[in-house]
C-alpha cells in the first residue's frame, strides 16, 4: 500500500468517526479516533474530533492542547480551549475571593480571642 493510499484510508476512517460523532455514537467514534491517533500522534483533525467525542471538559481540554501542539495556529482549537478555560478562570477567581474572606474571618476571630483574653486578664489583675 502506498503512502497516498494509507493517507486516503486514514481520511476515510476519520470521516467514519465524524459520522459516528454526528450520530451521537461517541463511544464508537472514540475507538476509531484512538486508533488513528495511535497510528499518528500528530493527526490534527483526529485530535480535534476526539475533543468533541470525549465525555468531559478536562478530556476535551487535553485533546485541544494536542491540536495546538501539532498546529499552534489552529483557530478552532484555540477558541474552543479559551471557552472551556474561561469557566475555570471564573471559578478560580471565586475560590480566591472565598479564601480571602475565610482568612480575614479567621484572623478577626483570633484577634477577638486575644482581646478578650487580655480583657479578662486585666480585669482579674485590677480586682
Amino acid at each position: 500500500m502506498t503512502e497516498q493510499e494509507a493517507a486516503a484510508k486514514r481520511i476515510d476512517r476519520l470521516l467514519d468517526a465524524i459520522d459516528l460523532v454526528k450520530d451521537d455514537r461517541r463511544e464508537e467514534a472514540r475507538g476509531v479516533l484512538r486508533e488513528l491517533i495511535h497510528e499518528d500522534s500528530d493527526f490534527e483533525d483526529a485530535w480535534l474530533w476526539m475533543s468533541v467525542a470525549v465525555d468531559s471538559l478536562d478530556q476535551s481540554s487535553i485533546c485541544l492542547d494536542n491540536v495546538l501542539r501539532v498546529n499552534p495556529r489552529n483557530g478552532e482549537a484555540a477558541g474552543a480551549l479559551q471557552r472551556i478555560r474561561a469557566t475555570e478562570i471564573v471559578l478560580e477567581k471565586r475560590r480566591a475571593r472565598l479564601r480571602l474572606w475565610r482568612d480575614l474571618t479567621l484572623a478577626s476571630m483570633w484577634l477577638l480571642v486575644i482581646v478578650l483574653l487580655y480583657a479578662m486578664l486585666f480585669s482579674f489583675v485590677s480586682v
